[in-house]
Parts: C-alpha cells; sequence; structure tokens
C-alpha cells in the first residue's frame, strides 16, 4: 500500500466512522470545513491543523478543549 492509498484510508475511515465530511474549495479561501452528517439540522465547523511534523501536530475546532479529549481518548 503506498502512502498516498493510507492517507487516503485514515481520512476514509475517519470520516464514515465520525459521521462527517470535509471540504476545502477556493472560495473558501482554502479553509477546512467539517459538515456533520448526523444531526437532523446539519452543523458546519471550521477546523485548522497546525504543527511543522507529526510530533507537534494540532487539530484546532473552535470551542473544543483539545486536552479535555485527548484525556479522554476522544481522539
Amino acid at each position: 500500500m503506498t502512502r498516498k492509498e493510507q492517507i487516503h484510508a485514515a481520512i476514509y475511515n475517519a470520516a464514515v466512522d465520525g459521521g462527517f465530511m470535509l471540504t476545502a474549495l477556493p472560495e473558501l479561501s482554502g479553509r477546512i470545513i467539517v459538515d456533520d452528517l448526523l444531526e437532523k439540522t446539519p452543523q458546519r465547523y471550521e477546523v485548522t491543523f497546525t504543527g511543522t511534523d507529526i510530533s507537534d501536530m494540532d487539530v484546532h475546532i473552535d470551542g473544543v478543549d483539545n486536552s479535555k479529549q485527548i484525556y479522554n481518548s476522544l481522539i
């Protein structure tokens, strides 16, 4: 399996298991938007990835406390 295929599989599995869709279009100024596919009234969130390599990678969604997510093993 190529690295490209591994990345695809990870994103695919996360999206299906988590019930969300990612969108990044030029008209969104390069921002990545997460659409919640499980709620009756779909929610939309902006997601930001920070870091320079795997050792300091972080994911941010406004209003979510990353340290709490990690502590509770949700991510």
